[in-house]
């Protein structure tokens, strides 16, 4: 940016020198100037809108009432506005440059996204959205000449607040080239009050036109592309386009409800569904799906914990019957006796660690659908009963005291008695109070964390995914340390080790790209 400064000088407007012409839109031409203050190149867009002298001080202070409030959005996918102001050649917004095209002239050259890469630039804008909602600012112009992408899939939003300036002041219909009528939702063509879900209804469109390669609605006229937006019921986009992902074709059908209250209550509902469906086909952007090698390496896992399990069980009682003690009490009973006793005995509450040993292979199971390959009777095979030899390790561990009695009666007399036998009225004495305090809840302490985090983030906790900050700013979890790793798609994660103590809040605030 050191030599923008001595780049040829086109004009001015405010304080900023005008360097060459970017490009025009329906609202305005954009340029890219050098802010003298700042020493930088900027991007400078003024607004063509026929203002007569009567009205051009109420409308200036509209348009910086509307400017302020766009430039108080910071966010990761929504174009950051510097400054705003009225000069002798109109009303202008100042901005950040980027590199790039925006998404109404990617299509034009021909581009079409993946399924996956709809999805995922329509979920960042979505996200957009839902923090300018959260501060009150309702777009009411999403379209793709508004969404500039800077590579394949990264947007951001151009034109916050512009349009209710312009939807005021311009009657002409002449926005018809920038595309804006395909975009509107029905009750904007009605020029009835709007709330967030009008954004949700464009942004549906402009999902709808990534994934079938067609707008929904359509038309010569204005009239007659109004009276499609308020009236027409377009096929679904995987009936235009048998390729369609059918779940994704169902997400961009409910944005597009005529009803308002049909649609996703909000951009922030849009984005988790959008979240879901790409975290359940996870891919790479030219559409590779490495998803389908992931049941078969989860069969892999089960199968290779429950392998361990049995290896760690024979050498359990490889190593009962090489001691010493094993041979004393062996010699006495026929080999079969213990293998009868460990497979008969009742099995007692499982002791805490066979239990963890065994757990993974479940978890395993229960967690992948295509488990359900596993069959639930074992057979011929080998590795079946090796689960129900890991079941059945604590009846090993708390019967072998008894052949001793058995064997023992002769055998050694320098040994120290062994304790006596325990009684059937005493195990189920005991069996009960060990349910009953294994029924018995456990009521955990619990302390808070206090987050603060900027722009945004996705915040797990011990490798769950609890919610986005802001709106989250405050967890409650167990006493004890936890993992807190804070997610921004644009920025590295951040991870913090937190201890938390019961009535000593902790306080977490981080900011992506400080």
């Amino acid at each position: 940016m050191g030599g923008a400064d001595q780049m040829p000088t086109i004009g001015h407007i405010g304080r900023y020198a005008l360097k060459y012409r970017i490009g025009e839109g329906g609202l305005g031409v954009v340029y890219a100037a050098h802010d003298p203050l700042l020493s930088r190149l900027i991007a400078i867009k003024t607004l063509n809108l026929e203002i007569s002298a009567e009205q051009r001080d109420s409308f200036n202070a509209l348009f910086l009432n509307e400017a302020r409030a766009a430039g108080g959005l910071s966010h990761p996918h929504i174009v950051t506005v510097f400054d705003a102001g009225a000069s002798e050649q109109g009303a202008y917004i100042a901005m950040e440059l980027l590199k790039g095209r925006d998404l109404r002239q990617l299509r034009l050259e021909g581009w079409r996204p993946t399924p996956h890469q709809a999805a995922l630039i329509v979920r960042r804008v979505a996200d957009a959205l839902a923090y300018a909602h959260s501060k009150g600012v309702v777009h009411r112009d999403i379209k793709p000449a508004n969404i500039f992408m800077v590579g394949r899939t990264q947007p951001r939003v151009l034109d916050f607040g512009i349009a209710r300036i312009a939807h005021q002041h311009d009657s002409n219909g002449e926005d018809i080239v920038g595309g804006s009528p395909y975009y509107m939702s029905p009750e904007q063509v009605r020029q009835e009050p709007v709330d967030r879900r009008c954004d949700v209804f464009s942004l549906g469109v402009v999902l709808y036109e990534l994934l079938a390669d067609v707008r929904p609605f359509r038309g010569s006229s204005l009239a007659e592309i109004t009276r499609a937006v308020a009236e027409y019921n377009p096929p679904t986009a995987h009936q235009v386009d048998a390729n369609v992902p059918k779940a994704l074709s169902e997400i961009a059908a409910r944005a597009m409800e005529k009803n308002p209250d049909d649609r996703y209550r909000s951009a922030r509902a849009l984005s988790r569904e959008l979240r879901h469906w790409l975290e359940e086909h996870p891919q790479d952007a030219d559409g590779s799906d490495d998803a389908g090698s992931q049941p078969a390496g989860r069969h892999r896992l089960a199968w290779g914990l429950v392998a361990a399990a049995g290896i760690g069980i024979a050498a359990a009682a490889w190593w009962t019957l090489m001691s010493p003690r094993s041979s004393e009490l062996t010699a006495s009973a026929p080999p079969a006796a213990s293998a009868v006793v460990v497979a008969a005995a009742p099995v007692p509450a499982p002791a805490p660690e066979p239990v963890a040993a065994s757990q993974p292979a479940a978890g395993a199971s229960a967690a992948d659908p295509a488990a359900s390959d596993v069959p639930a009777t074992p057979s011929a095979g080998a590795s079946a009963p090796l689960v129900v030899a890991a079941a059945a390790l604590p009846v090993a561990a708390a019967t072998t005291p008894e052949p001793v009695l058995a064997a023992g009666s002769g055998a050694d007399t320098s040994r120290k008695p062994l304790p006596p036998k325990e009684t059937l009225k005493e195990r189920r004495a005991r069996e009960a109070r060990e349910r009953a305090a294994a029924a018995a809840p456990v009521v955990a302490a619990t302390g808070v964390v206090r987050l603060a985090i900027s722009p945004w983030g996705q915040v797990e906790v011990d490798g769950k995914s609890v919610g986005t900050a802001p709106p989250l700013n405050e967890l409650t979890l167990a006493e004890g340390r936890h993992v807190v790793t804070i997610r921004n798609d644009d920025f590295p994660p951040y991870s913090s080790t937190v201890n938390v103590v019961p009535g000593q809040p902790v306080n977490l605030k981080y900011r992506f790209g400080s």
